[in-house]
């Protein structure tokens, strides 16, 4: 999709953010995919069978879906060996069953790691409010977790993601994936607009 990390940033900063969204994370055949259209509707297929949702209800975000990450405190490292698949499942039935699980069970989150309960409260304060919910460190909590890690354990043994962690991302429509992945790219074209502006500024060494 992108030749290298300076046609990222130059798609980043030329594209507006919802539109960047569609066009490299949202539409495209993803990264990790090599194109092969085949490869990944029987993939996502196979993983919905096991979410129990529709295939269309399938994105990949992060390096798998764009080749490169778009986090730049890891310099955009490009998709390797060891990288992670980042899925979205869009599902307002699985959201609010979710959100309506750890809301009856919060009296009992005391009893939780300190890790977990972190991400908890984050989702309480964040996440839930911009309908999303990761389930990296909370999918064992919800009633559907066992089912769905069986799912993930599956697909790690499936190409193209064979030895990879999939993890997965709930979002409550896609209005609010795209909204968050918006946000996301927007506060990263802010970024790349702040670090030229300050080479701007840095003279030129004689």
């Amino acid at each position: 999709m992108f030749a290298s990390t300076e046609e990222l940033r130059a798609a980043i900063l030329a594209t507006e953010p919802a539109l960047f969204v569609s066009r490299c994370i949202i539409e495209p055949i993803p990264y990790a995919f090599a194109g092969d259209a085949e490869l990944w509707i029987d993939w996502k297929t196979r993983l919905a069978a096991h979410l129990e949702v529709d295939p269309y209800e399938i994105v990949l975000a992060g390096s798998g879906a764009l080749g490169y990450s778009l986090n730049p405190h890891k310099g955009f490292s490009s998709f390797h060996s060891d990288s992670d698949i980042d899925v979205c499942v869009i599902s307002l039935y699985h959201f609010e069953a979710a959100w309506r699980y750890l809301r009856q069970t919060r009296s009992s989150w005391l009893s939780l790691p300190a890790k977990t309960r972190r991400s908890l409260d984050f989702h309480r304060k964040n996440y839930v409010f911009s309908g999303t919910i990761a389930t990296d460190l909370i999918l064992p909590l919800l009633p559907f977790g066992k089912r769905w890690q069986e799912g993930l354990d599956d697909m790690s043994v499936q190409p193209p993601t064979r030895g990879r962690e999939v993890k997965l991302r709930i979002y409550r429509d896609y209005d609010a994936l795209r909204a968050y992945q918006a946000e996301g790219v927007k506060s990263l074209r802010t970024e790349l607009l702040h670090i030229a502006e300050a080479e701007e500024e840095i003279p030129l060494q004689e």
